[in-house]
């Protein structure tokens, strides 16, 4: 069994190997998996400059993954459109690659999530949106804005 070792990737490395193939980390998730899961990606790679108040588009982190035999494989960790996500160079993945991302997933899950709060908007509703982790523990919040409230009666 591989081991693996995981770190943002370079610029150079985004460069080299565009990934733009997005598969769902979840299927069918509650915006409170979705934060947490966003708090444990803060946990093992850090704050980015990638986060956004874009509910589609809240952050977005390019990862390289390296197993013992020094092959790497690059991913982007995202929250997009339907929500957690994660993007490779190609649709169709080899084993390796599929192996490479368990390895990658697995190590988000296991991680602690860090507390932090983020407030966005979902425009296609439109909704504020606030994700609050505490201690492990996590709120979600939502309002239509004060604007929008009439579109909705």
């Amino acid at each position: 069994m591989n081991k693996y070792t995981f770190r943002v990737s370079t610029d150079e490395e985004i460069k080299e190997n565009p990934v733009h193939c997005g598969r769902w980390v979840y299927e069918n998730a509650s915006d409170e998996k979705y934060a947490l899961f966003f708090g444990k990606v803060r946990n093992r790679f850090g704050v980015n400059d990638s986060i956004s108040t874009d509910w589609e588009m809240m952050y977005s982190y390019p990862v390289t993954v390296e197993d013992d035999s020094g092959n790497r494989f690059f991913f982007e960790i995202y929250h997009g459109a339907g929500g957690s996500s994660i993007a490779t160079p190609s649709e169709e993945l080899t084993p390796d690659y599929e192996q490479a991302q368990k390895a990658l997933i697995d190590y988000i899950e296991s991680a602690e999530p860090v507390d932090y709060v983020w407030q966005g908007v979902y425009e296609d509703i439109p909704v504020n949106i606030t994700y609050t982790v505490k201690d492990r523990k996590v709120r979600v919040d939502s309002e239509f804005p004060a604007e929008s409230e009439e579109d909705y009666e």
